[in-house]
């Protein structure tokens, strides 16, 4: 990690020093301008080669050194998984998922409709033996 020796100290906008005589305002003043733009300079220095470490983070790609491995460890490199197998297997997974999530959630519904119709007969049938149970105790 490079080292800027103006990021330890404290920045120059931040400092308050009261000068009282008016000519050295002035030098105060280019002094205060110079050390400024030194300050803007090296942050925009440091972002900027941060910024290029990072674009070369994201081109960089992980390999293995496969010339210290053995022929059974190359095959087993070459047979494993891979990131694009591995995101494949999770998009069919959750495909399969939300399938039976849905299938699952349908015959719910179903079971508890034909629960409440059956419900409906039993009451209906009932009602009926009790009418006919009545219609039969007043005729006879």
């Amino acid at each position: 990690m490079e080292h800027i020796p103006s990021i330890r100290r404290r920045s120059s906008l931040f400092s308050t020093n009261q000068v009282s005589d008016s000519g050295s305002v002035s030098n105060e003043a280019i002094r205060y301008e110079k050390q400024l733009r030194q300050e803007i300079k090296e942050w925009t220095n440091l972002i900027r080669s941060k910024y290029v470490k990072l674009q070369q983070l994201r081109t960089a790609s992980c390999k293995v050194d496969q010339s210290i491995l053995t022929d059974e460890q190359r095959r087993y490199l070459a047979d494993g998984p891979t990131v694009e197998n591995f995101i494949a297997e999770t998009e069919t997974f959750d495909k399969a998922v939300t399938a039976y999530v849905t299938r699952k959630s349908f015959l719910m519904e179903r079971n508890a409709y034909i629960v409440q119709e059956a419900k409906a007969l039993v009451e209906l049938e009932l009602k009926d033996s009790i009418a006919d149970e009545l219609a039969d105790s007043i005729i006879a």
